[in-house]
């Protein structure tokens, strides 16, 4: 029998995240243009700037518009753009500043800052997210941070073929689908080691 069992699952988090990726791309791509906008009317505005800013957007309109579904099955593509987008508006958001259009560049910079913190999600992503289910309790995926359910915390584990439903004492029910069917002897051996260690 293992000492940790390591189920890769489907999680709808995530799977929301790989959806939303053509919206995100649109979004910022809408963003960029429209600061290669204030760059084109502004008085003494760069028009280098705003011409490179134009052509980044430009290839990430053409990214959601031309390319299926291949932004939502391959991530690599997502965190490239999503770190070139963080980047650019970063930019936006410093020149808007500069240029004394506060509130404008404070969005852009959040923006940024937001699109950065997806690109780090997305890098997780990458890696399966499993359910770990180890002698200290449960190691659960999570957006932001994985999280940590001791044994002490679980009130139930209920491992079936195709899911498994995980129950706290505090009656929080949490249902994740298995990327992969367990065989008979995994889900035994799995519902024996939980057993094993809920009883008190």
């Amino acid at each position: 029998m293992y000492t940790q069992y390591s189920l890769p699952v489907i999680h709808p988090a995530f799977e929301l995240l790989k959806r939303s990726a053509k919206i995100l791309h649109f979004i910022a791509a809408a963003a960029i243009s429209m600061a290669a906008l204030h760059q084109l009317q502004a008085h003494g505005g760069n028009k280098l700037l705003c011409g490179t800013l134009f052509i980044i957007a430009l290839d990430i309109f053409i990214l959601v518009f031309f390319t299926g579904e291949i932004l939502t099955e391959t991530t690599r593509l997502n965190i490239i753009f999503r770190l070139i987008e963080s980047i650019v508006l970063l930019g936006v958001s410093l020149i808007l500043l500069k240029d004394g259009h506060i509130f404008p560049g404070i969005l852009n910079f959040i923006a940024s800052l937001g699109y950065f913190l997806l690109m780090h999600r997305e890098v997780r992503v990458i890696k399966q997210e499993n359910v770990d289910i180890k002698p200290t309790g449960i190691s659960l995926p999570n957006l932001l941070k994985d999280g940590e359910i001791s044994w002490d915390e679980i009130k139930n584990i209920v491992p079936k073929y195709h899911s498994i439903i995980i129950e706290t004492i505090r009656n929080k029910k949490m249902e994740f689908d298995l990327r992969k069917n367990l065989q008979i002897n995994e889900l035994e051996e799995i519902d024996s080691f939980c057993k094993q260690h809920l009883v008190r």
